[in-house]
């Protein structure tokens, strides 16, 4: 545990204490050393919700995507297409209202689902 302690320390000192996702500062906040699950190489030092939220996004992901889909040939590259998806739709809106979303409440409605079987 003491190596865990040193390399998150010796990353942080080397990112000015600043998370590597984010930039948030690190001094007040829980760091964590993240790794490639995969190899085991250290990366950087994070915030502890980025690296939540990274740790998680791979494992859902990847839960809910079939083999063959680009979520787990190539996460990375899925990532910046989803990232260039959402910027071009947010500077470019179709002014239509998906059938289920509730503007006065600003979220989606229920929707009923169906049973299984049925």
């Amino acid at each position: 545990m003491a190596d865990l302690k040193r390399y998150r320390t010796h990353y942080a000192v080397k990112q000015k204490y600043r998370c590597a996702v984010c930039d948030m500062s690190l001094a007040n906040a829980k760091a964590a050393l993240d790794h490639c699950h995969s190899t085991g190489m250290v990366r950087a030092t994070l915030c502890a919700t980025c690296n939540r939220v990274e740790g998680k996004f791979r494992k859902v992901a990847t839960y809910m995507a079939r083999k063959d889909h680009m979520v787990w040939t190539d996460h990375i590259n899925w990532l910046r297409e989803m990232a260039d998806y959402l910027e071009h739709h947010q500077n470019n809106p179709s002014n239509i209202i998906h059938p289920t979303f509730d503007l006065k409440a600003g979220k989606q409605l229920p929707t009923r689902r169906k049973k299984r079987g049925s």
